[in-house]
């Protein structure tokens, strides 16, 4: 439920991405084995004559040509699945692929040292983690905001919601791949770190997962602690470590509820000073959320690609308080110039003409200071990806910003409208 239909996208491209990476580790067994078996034949071409050896070459040149056009049609799906085009089509057929390309990337040495054929088949890499999510991803909704076949819809929110009941699969899944790992360990797998604060952690992450998998109001704290557990794995294992794999991060996403963590302002709240009548005592007033003025965004109105950012933030705001929430009105409007008129210190032309961020304290953002701020108000991954981008120079984040505003008015058509075409309870959000 506190899905919202661009992060569940995010989620949609990196599933996409593990599948194909997936694909091709297994086209590379099947290939490595086909080579093998190429190089044999020729070693012998003396005992078996220069027919058979030909008959040889062209069968194998077959397999070759018809395990191309098969990873062909596998990509192509990838790619649906990935920008959200027939996805749901292309998850149900991928699920079979990926795991047929498992089995048929399989040499029977692989499992030699191995107590027995059903923890053969379980250990190393494995299609079962992709073929689970692809099947869950079925029981998704289609076209939420960001996939391919909701770029014309009206409305940009769509009515979309992921299944509530994901969540609990998604913890599920984790203790049981937790629990997987742990008795790997257990049984003496080779590639598995058997100091004994491995198995401690491995212990502690399991007992963390099973309790958020039980008791939904220990979900946030115990997913936090999962994050930060896996990074440390990764810090300490390296990526040679299962733990740290694409797929344990997908569980990982799967069993979050991103409104777990509302938006919020990024930017300092200024502080007023006031004097009380007696004079007594100075008193610091922050003003803050609670302010009656709410926050506007300028855009470009001549520009699709800031009429599909203006969508956008309306699309992804289900974590944003109502405080928060931002009004919006196009650049060289009045709003835009009253607002210049409060700040006769600013120059205008040196603003930049893509957007403008009014606070509710009056304070101006542009380039990339706005941006963060934007996305830490819309919450959820958003306030994350925020949070980390304030770790990054500022001046490398506009330069970056920068460059992406120089050739915005070339990726989309301009609009006709200077406000983006939106229902009614949106639209009357736009100041005109």
């Amino acid at each position: 439920m506190g899905w919202t239909g661009g992060q569940y996208s995010l989620y949609r491209a990196g599933l996409a991405l593990a599948v194909g990476c997936e694909l091709l580790a297994s086209a590379g067994g099947i290939l490595a084995d086909a080579g093998a078996g190429a190089s044999a034949s020729a070693a012998g071409g003396g005992a078996v004559g220069g027919s058979a050896l030909l008959g040889a070459v062209a069968a194998r040149s077959g397999a070759f040509a018809l395990l191309g056009f098969g990873f062909l049609i596998a990509a192509l799906l990838v790619v649906g699945l990935a920008v959200g085009f027939r996805d749901r089509i292309a998850a149900r057929l991928l699920a079979p692929i990926v795991l047929v390309a498992e089995l048929a990337s399989r040499a029977p040495e692989a499992f030699t040292g191995f107590p027995d054929a059903a923890l053969a088949a379980a250990a190393g890499r494995t299609a079962l983690l992709p073929a689970l999510l692809l099947l869950l991803h079925v029981r998704v909704p289609a076209a939420p905001f960001g996939a391919f076949e909701a770029r014309e819809r009206t409305d940009p929110r769509g009515g979309w919601q992921r299944p509530a009941g994901q969540t609990t699969i998604g913890w599920v899944l984790l203790s049981a791949a937790l629990a997987a790992r742990l008795g790997e360990r257990i049984l003496g797998r080779p590639d598995v770190d058997a100091t004994a604060a491995a198995g401690l952690a491995l212990v502690v992450a399991l007992v963390i997962a099973l309790v958020g998998a039980a008791v939904q109001r220990a979900r946030p704290g115990a997913w936090i602690a999962l994050a930060l557990f896996g990074l440390a794995w990764l810090a300490a294992a390296g990526g040679a470590s299962r733990m740290g794999t694409f797929g344990q991060a997908l569980l990982l996403i799967l069993a979050c509820e991103p409104a777990w963590w509302s938006g919020r302002r990024l930017a300092a709240a200024r502080t007023e000073r006031s004097t009380r009548a007696d004079g007594a005592k100075t008193v610091a007033r922050a003003v803050d959320d609670e302010s009656d003025r709410p926050a506007r965004l300028f855009y470009d109105g001549d520009c699709g690609f800031c009429h599909r950012s203006v969508r956008f933030i309306l699309a992804e705001e289900l974590a944003t308080p109502a405080a928060l929430r931002l009004r919006f009105a196009p650049l060289g409007s009045d709003p835009f110039r009253a607002c210049l008129a409060c700040h006769p210190e600013l120059d205008a032309a040196s603003l930049p003409d893509s957007i403008v961020l009014e606070l509710e304290d009056g304070t101006i953002l542009t380039r990339s200071a706005a941006a963060l701020e934007i996305a830490s108000r819309l919450g959820g991954f958003w306030r994350l990806l925020a949070l980390a981008g304030r770790l990054a120079p500022k001046p490398l984040l506009d330069a970056g910003y920068d460059g992406i505003a120089r050739v915005r008015k070339r990726l989309f058509a301009q609009p006709k409208d200077a406000c983006p075409i939106l229902p009614p309870d949106l639209r009357a959000r736009f100041d005109p």
